[in-house]
Parts: structure tokens; C-alpha cells; sequence
């Protein structure tokens, strides 16, 4: 009997094994890649005032992927942007006169989906539209414009000191291809993408809710909080009464990263007998 087995079933598991390790070879390992994106950045809030080049900031990050399957990836970024805004020149808000820049470092964890299977299968699409969300944390320390000696927060334009660490929930869209695949070499993926963040906080550009009473800020703040708090007296007019609007609180702040990015896939393995 356990001759018979022996004859029996090695056969039969040599044969499974084929099978498995034939299936295997039609599959890359490229399930790990490493990536850059360089870009630019700008934002959306109290104090922009739609679409100029003067800020656009060139931006830069780093991402790793897990390539889970064709369709979905696990995501790891850190990222540094720049945003900033000004009322300066605009016809409406010149004499409000607030004005801010801020650098933002950046780390998240993110989910990407790919609309065509992308690149784990010798037989996947060479290309695709992708898209992701997920969570990040960013840190940022928002100072005037045209002086980066004047640091709002510590200032306390509006009273308080904000946490300069945040939330946010990316949104993001973009194309990617694979080129440059190369027998049991690595391969590279090159994309577009546009990346907006939708953040919980409306202190990105130092601009929400009211103005405080001019007086009372000196009074407790000092003379710089106040001044800063209410920098249209440096445009030669008198300080806003208190409870004057100077933020829309309802509106939280997003900011956004258009670029390219290029990445590697360690060692995908490509079965000769399939090419």
C-alpha cells in the first residue's frame, strides 16, 4: 500500500508543482517601488485670489508602493510644498492687506486603485489612470509674505496659538506607464499627477473668523500682535472694528501639488518562456 501511495501521489504533487511554479513565472515580483515627484504647489483659502504664477512654488516628495495585485497599491509619502497668498494689488482686498507663506512638510499613508491592471502580470496594461485617498499629517508655520521675519502664529493675530501640525485627506488623480522593463531587471514607471488636500483647518494663510479690538490686543498681546493683526493700518488706514470679518471659518483651507513622478520596481522576474 504505501508503495502504491508513493507511486501514486509523488507524480501527482511533482505535476501541482510544475503547475505552480509555470503560473508563478507569468508574474512579476515588483511588488516594491520606490519613487520621486517633483512639482509644483499652490493653495486655496482666504487669500487666494484665483490662479497666479507668483504662487506657484516648486515642490518635491518621496513615495514608496506596495504593489498589493494590478489594481490596488499601499501607499507611504513625505512630501515638502510651499503655499502662499497675498492681498497686495488686488483691487478689492489691497488696504485688508494680509499676506502669508508657509513651507509644508508632509507625511501620509495612502490607498491607490488602478482603472486598468497595471503592471504585476506580464499581461497587464503598460498604462493606466489611477487614483487615491488616504490620511496625512503636515506640519506648517505660516509668516508674512514679504517679511519672513514675521511669524503669525507666534504674533497672535487673532488671539490664540493654532497647532502648526494638521490633518489632511488627499484627493488624487493621475496617469502612469511602465517603460523600460528589462529581463530580470527592474522597471520603471514614469506619471502625472494632481494631488489636492483637503485640510480641517482654516490657518493655512493665518486668515479666520474676526478681527479682534485694536486696542485690547495691544492692551494684552502687545503692539506687534496688534499690528499684524490688523496690518491695514499699515496701509495708512484706521484698524477694523472688532467682530469685522477677516476669514471665512466656514471654508477650510485646502492646498494642492500638480507634477510628474518617476519611480522603480525592484526586480520584476519575466519567465523567457513567455516572451
Amino acid at each position: 500500500m504505501f508503495q502504491f501511495l508513493r507511486k501514486a501521489i509523488i507524480p501527482i504533487l511533482s505535476l501541482l508543482f510544475s503547475v505552480s511554479e509555470l503560473e508563478a513565472q507569468k508574474f512579476y515580483s515588483g511588488y516594491n517601488e520606490w519613487g520621486i515627484l517633483a512639482g509644483v504647489s499652490s493653495y486655496y483659502g482666504d487669500i487666494s485670489h484665483g490662479f497666479d504664477t507668483k504662487h506657484l512654488h516648486p515642490s518635491t516628495g518621496i513615495t514608496y508602493k506596495y504593489n498589493a495585485n494590478g489594481y490596488f497599491s499601499f501607499r507611504a509619502n513625505a512630501s515638502y510644498l510651499k503655499i502662499s497668498g497675498t492681498d497686495d494689488g488686488h483691487p478689492i482686498y489691497d488696504q485688508r492687506n494680509l499676506s502669508f507663506q508657509t513651507p509644508i512638510v508632509e507625511l501620509g499613508g495612502n490607498l491607490e486603485f488602478n482603472f486598468r491592471k497595471f503592471g504585476t502580470n506580464m499581461h497587464d496594461a503598460k498604462g493606466t489612470v489611477y487614483a487615491f485617498t488616504g490620511l496625512n499629517m503636515f506640519y506648517f508655520n505660516p509668516k508674512r509674505f514679504e517679511n519672513k521675519d514675521v511669524n503669525l502664529r507666534n504674533a497672535r493675530t487673532q488671539g490664540d496659538r493654532y497647532s502648526r501640525i494638521q490633518p489632511s485627506i488627499p484627493l488624487g488623480i493621475g496617469y502612469k506607464r511602465l517603460v523600460r522593463q528589462r529581463r530580470f531587471k527592474g522597471a520603471w514607471v514614469i506619471g502625472v499627477e494632481a494631488n489636492w488636500r483637503k485640510t480641517f483647518t482654516d490657518r493655512l494663510d493665518d486668515a479666520n473668523d474676526v478681527y479682534l479690538d485694536y486696542t485690547d490686543q495691544i492692551n494684552t498681546y502687545g503692539q506687534g500682535s496688534a499690528q499684524w493683526g490688523h496690518p491695514e493700518i499699515l496701509k495708512g488706514a484706521g484698524p477694523y472694528a472688532a467682530g469685522t470679518t477677516r476669514g471665512d471659518s466656514h471654508l477650510k483651507d485646502w492646498y494642492y501639488f500638480v507634477g510628474i513622478s518617476l519611480s522603480y520596481r525592484i526586480t520584476p522576474f519575466i519567465c523567457s518562456r513567455f516572451n
